[in-house]
């Protein structure tokens, strides 16, 4: 018997060892590439921005961690990549995160600032139009009708597979991407925030993906910063700290001592930015005396459903998101099923008016 617990004691310390030697796995993905340029500005291409920047992370992150992190390119020249090979590449390597660097453009000029995606059904219109606008480089490849089952990247009632997706990732990924939000905003630059949209790439990926668009090609100021030595330097350094903090939550969370979660809520941000990484919009759908089940009928085809206790009713909501636009965008979506559902702010797990939330952002 003490046999037994000698061999079963000494199972838990090699499960243990193992779990904290095994190599941490970054794949970097500069987007477009080759016969794809990307975005265009008017002297330089979305193409050749991306990679310089996805470089220098990369090298930051060798030169800190030497073997004990693994970065790996889905393209380290200027190659074209398939959309769905870029996943796989990731998938591939069970890579720990997936991180896709991108540029920005739009017909108006003055627009400007950094955003930080991931992967959620989004119906607000700027973000799907960026989403459709990066997802229609499939159509630049060989067989894409075939390869992407008839997806269409120009057309919404494609991404109705997205709406049903449940993403196992999406704490992680939201995490992530507010540590690198959170560096441009250290770097003074102007933050658009964390945001949901419906990239095919980040769909496709197995581990916590974010997709960054550093800034607005499309804006001279933006595009002189970005394809300078300084520019570069400093966004590949917010990317790279965010990587490192990243990293660190997960060693500590494998050793015991945190969870993500708790290093998430370092106060790393300026008071504002706390408010807001706290407030949530929800859309309401229907109040009941008892609690329903989650596989209640009426919840078919809904995503995100929670409920909160109110003057002794359970009120149930669907859907989470980070702009007021965006669940009335999803509150239309479901009109005909819940006509009287509304956009309610939740924010520490309470709700408050909408009023109140339109202070705080």
């Amino acid at each position: 018997m003490r046999l037994k617990y000698y061999l079963i004691i000494c199972l838990f310390c090699c499960i243990g060892l193992l779990a904290q030697g095994k190599t941490f796995t970054v794949v970097l993905d500069p987007g477009h590439g080759g016969k794809d340029p990307g975005a265009v500005g008017k002297s330089s291409y979305e193409k050749n921005i991306v990679l310089s920047v996805a470089q220098k992370v990369g090298n930051k992150l060798t030169e800190t961690y030497g073997k004990d992190i693994k970065v790996i390119y889905t393209r380290n020249s200027d190659v074209f990549v398939e959309l769905e090979k870029r996943a796989r590449i990731a998938n591939d390597a069970h890579a720990d995160i997936f991180v896709s660097i991108h540029t920005d453009a739009v017909d108006k000029s003055s627009v400007y600032g950094a955003s930080t995606f991931t992967m959620g059904m989004s119906k607000e219109s700027a973000n799907l139009e960026v989403a459709k606008r990066e997802n229609s480089v499939m159509l630049l490849e060989d067989n894409f009708q075939e390869r992407y089952a008839g997806f269409d990247p120009s057309s919404v009632e494609s991404y109705i597979i997205f709406e049903l997706m449940q993403d196992i990732n999406m704490e992680n990924s939201i995490s992530l991407a507010k540590n690198i939000q959170n560096g441009f905003i250290d770097r003074k630059r102007h933050s658009r925030g964390v945001r949901q949209a419906p990239y095919w790439v980040l769909h496709r990926t197995s581990m916590p993906a974010v997709l960054v668009e550093l800034g607005f090609i499309s804006n001279p100021e933006e595009e002189r910063y970005m394809k300078s030595s300084k520019g570069q330097d400093e966004l590949s350094e917010c990317i790279y700290q965010a990587i490192c903090k990243y990293k660190r939550a997960c060693d500590n969370k494998s050793s015991g001592m945190q969870s993500l979660a708790q290093d998430d809520k370092k106060k790393t941000e300026k008071p504002q930015n706390e408010l807001q990484q706290a407030l949530r919009y929800k859309v309401q759908i229907l109040v009941s005396k008892s609690e329903l089940k989650a596989q209640d009928k009426q919840f078919k085809n809904l995503k995100n459903i929670s409920f909160y206790f109110d003057k002794g009713l359970y009120k149930y909501t669907s859907g989470e998101f980070f702009s007021e636009q965006e669940a009335q965008a999803y509150r239309k979506s479901i009109k005909n099923l819940f006509p009287d559902a509304f956009v309610v702010a939740i924010k520490d797990g309470r709700r408050i008016s909408l009023e109140e939330a339109r202070k705080i952002q």
